[in-house]
C-alpha cells in the first residue's frame, strides 16, 4: 500500500503519493539551498510555492492522490530552481555593472501598486524608486500645495495611464525583483 501525503501549497492543500512528496520536497530544498542567505528568500519560495500550487491545481485529480508523473510534469511548467542566477558568485555571468553601466533601474518597471490607498500612484513610485511610500506620499503632498494642484492633475493621469501590478511577477518587477507588495 503506497503511504499519502497532504501538503498545503500557498494555502491549497494537496494529497500526494510518496514519490511525489519526495519530488516535491527535492525541488523545494535546492531552491531554498540555491537561495542561501538571500533577504528575500522566503517570499521567493512562498511565490514558488504559489506557483506550483496554481499549476499542480489543473493537473491534479479531482480529489485524487497526484503521482510522481503529475507532480514531475507540473515542476516542469514551473521551471529550474538551479539557474546560474541562483548560482554562486563564480558561476553568475558578470552584471552590466561591471561594465560601467548602471542597473539601478534596469529590471524595474512603473506600477501602480493597490495597497488600499487613493490609487496606488504614490505606492508603485515609491516600490520604483526603492523609497518608502509614506515619504512618497509625504512629498506628493506638499508638492501639490507648492504647485497650485498642478501636481494632482498629474497623479490624476498617472492613475489612468500606469497599469495595476495584479501578479506576482508585476509586483516583483516594480520593486526591482524583490516581489514585494509595497
Amino acid at each position: 500500500m503506497n503511504t499519502t501525503i497532504t501538503v498545503d501549497l500557498g494555502g491549497k492543500r494537496f494529497t500526494l503519493d510518496e514519490r511525489a512528496y519526495a519530488a516535491l520536497r527535492s525541488y523545494l530544498d535546492r531552491a531554498s539551498a540555491r537561495l542561501g542567505g538571500h533577504p528575500d528568500r522566503v517570499e521567493v519560495l512562498a511565490g514558488l510555492e504559489r506557483s506550483i500550487a496554481a499549476k499542480l491545481e489543473r493537473r491534479a485529480p479531482a480529489g485524487g492522490v497526484c503521482d510522481e508523473a503529475v507532480l514531475t510534469a507540473t515542476l516542469g511548467e514551473v521551471g529550474r530552481v538551479d539557474g546560474p542566477e541562483l548560482g554562486r558568485p563564480d558561476e553568475v555571468e558578470p552584471a552590466p555593472a561591471a561594465a560601467g553601466y548602471d542597473t539601478r533601474w534596469g529590471t524595474r518597471r512603473l506600477y501602480r501598486l493597490r495597497d488600499g490607498k487613493i490609487a496606488g500612484v504614490c505606492a508603485g513610485l515609491g516600490a520604483f524608486a526603492q523609497i518608502d511610500v509614506n515619504i512618497v506620499r509625504l512629498l506628493f503632498i506638499i508638492a501639490a500645495l507648492f504647485s497650485f494642484g498642478l501636481l494632482l492633475a498629474v497623479y490624476i493621469v498617472l492613475a489612468f495611464v500606469l497599469p495595476v501590478a495584479h501578479t506576482d511577477e508585476e509586483i516583483a518587477a516594480a520593486h526591482g525583483g524583490r516581489g514585494r507588495r509595497g
